[in-house]
């Protein structure tokens, strides 16, 4: 069992699906490092950007519920850091993402070892379990776990379309675009540290800006 000390929380955010979902993760360590705390990006991946995680004592799991694949994956992780809560290996363990926006009320039922679980839009509720408060300004200044040479920029969040087979709007809700001002500056900031590439992306590309 891990003994407790009292050293400032180190945080591994893990994260499944989607580019937007990378994203999300992003901003979540943004804000925390803006804060002061350790944290690390366990992508799933062998990118050499991610970094060692063997030492977090809060575990934040940023969940897909749109691909089969990455929903089953995201449960089994949810499973597998509850079960290393139980044992004490960690302290505290956040649900957040697509999964839980969908399934919150199942997940409290299925699995309460879990300290709370947040949907898609609820960042700043999520910093507060860390008593920090969000800070828009820093959306310029967002830290990318993708390799140096390209980021993604997501424009817009959100989708209108309401087709039977697709579930986003449920967990992302209805479209709405970031001002393009915003989006610029945070272009220009990757620009400065020397990226080469930017990949626009968003649930709905095509609605960019009509609702403007």
């Amino acid at each position: 069992m891990k003994t407790k000390t009292l050293k400032r929380d180190k945080v591994n955010v893990i994260t499944f699906g989607c580019s937007k979902n990378i994203v999300d993760s992003e901003n979540i360590i943004t804000q925390l490092r803006a804060n002061d705390y350790e944290v690390a990006h366990d992508t799933g991946t062998n990118d050499l950007s991610v970094e060692a995680v063997d030492d977090a004592n809060v575990v934040i799991v940023n969940t897909c519920g749109f691909i089969d694949l990455a929903k089953e994956e995201s449960v089994n992780t949810i499973l597998e850091q509850a079960g290393r809560k139980t044992e004490g290996e960690i302290d505290k363990l956040y649900v957040t993402g697509c999964l839980s926006e969908r399934y919150k009320d199942d997940l409290q039922t299925e699995i309460p070892e879990v300290d709370a679980y947040f949907g898609t839009m609820e960042l700043p509720f999520l910093l507060e379990k860390f008593k920090i408060d969000y800070q828009h300004e820093l959306l310029g200044e967002r830290v990318t776990s993708t390799p140096m040479h390209y980021p993604y920029l997501k424009i817009s969040e959100g989708c209108n379309r309401t087709c039977s087979f697709c579930a986003i709007p449920l967990m992302r809700g209805k479209h709405i675009s970031r001002p393009i001002d915003e989006l610029i500056k945070e272009a220009r900031n990757l620009a400065k540290r020397g990226v080469k590439e930017i990949m626009l992306i968003a649930q709905e590309l095509t609605y960019y800006g009509l609702d403007l």
